[in-house]
């Protein structure tokens, strides 16, 4: 599982393992520290419902109707 200051391979929603603090994060983002506990070390776990999105923006990916 990713650590903070880990660059983030894969577009999701992250939960800390130490508090569940949610993040949105994008590929090539580096991961940051949780925002409860600031300069620890934090593992960031992918949410299961997140692995389908992507990071494209809507107007990128679909016409407007």
């Amino acid at each position: 599982m990713p650590q903070n200051s880990e660059v983030n391979q894969k577009f999701g929603v992250y939960k800390s393992v130490c508090c569940g603090s949610e993040i949105v994060i994008g590929a090539g983002s580096i991961f940051p520290d949780c925002p409860n506990h600031p300069r620890l070390t934090t593992i960031w776990k992918l949410l299961p419902d997140s692995e389908n999105m992507t990071d494209k923006k809507k107007s990128e990916s679909e016409p407007a109707a």
